[in-house]
């Protein structure tokens, strides 16, 4: 059996500034491919975790900003965006504007942040105790690995290719390698 033990070494502010790296490029993407949809693709209620597949990137992305911006920082990247109920945005652009403004100001975060900082308890409106930091940028990571599996899916269902999300090949093609990997 495996001890439950938690390790918080397990990761360094270099891991996450590596890792968010990664997790912007398939927001981004996603963002982008997105966009390219049909409106009532878009916006149609999927049954899935968030309605449409515009409402779960919306989701993804108060995530990051709720977690990292929010929690960690004091301050949302966009409070005007983050207060909006995810059907009064009408279409990815004001969407993909406030991912730029949440990359910028993770990006500024991350680029000061020290491995001591990792420790450091981060409270989210929607929880009952403080967190590491260093869970919250677990949890961000893994909450947007999920949900883009939930876009991935929905993506299939209706016969378009989504994007690359694989680390591997994600990675290649952020240091302009097309691959295959």
């Amino acid at each position: 059996m495996i001890s439950p033990v938690v390790r918080h070494d397990m990761t360094t502010a270099a891991d996450f500034r590596s890792i968010y790296q990664y997790n912007w490029q398939v927001l981004r993407d996603y963002g982008e491919a997105l966009a390219k949809l049909p409106r009532e693709e878009l916006i149609k209620n999927r049954e899935a975790t968030h309605g449409s597949m515009k409402n779960i990137f919306h989701h993804i992305l108060s995530v990051h900003d709720g977690w990292l911006n929010v929690a960690a920082q004091g301050t949302s990247a966009d409070p005007a965006m983050r207060e909006k109920d995810f059907d009064e945005v009408p279409s990815m652009d004001p969407l993909r504007a406030y991912l730029e403004k949440i990359i910028a100001k993770e990006a500024s975060f991350l680029a000061s942040l020290r491995d001591k900082d990792l420790g450091r308890r981060v409270k989210p409106e929607w929880k009952e105790r403080s967190h590491p930091l260093q869970d919250a940028l677990m949890q961000v990571t893994f909450e947007q690995a999920h949900h883009i599996g939930e876009l991935i899916a929905l993506f299939w269902q209706i016969d378009v290719e989504p994007p690359e999300m694989t680390w591997i090949d994600v990675r290649l093609a952020m240091k302009g390698d097309p691959g295959p990997s």
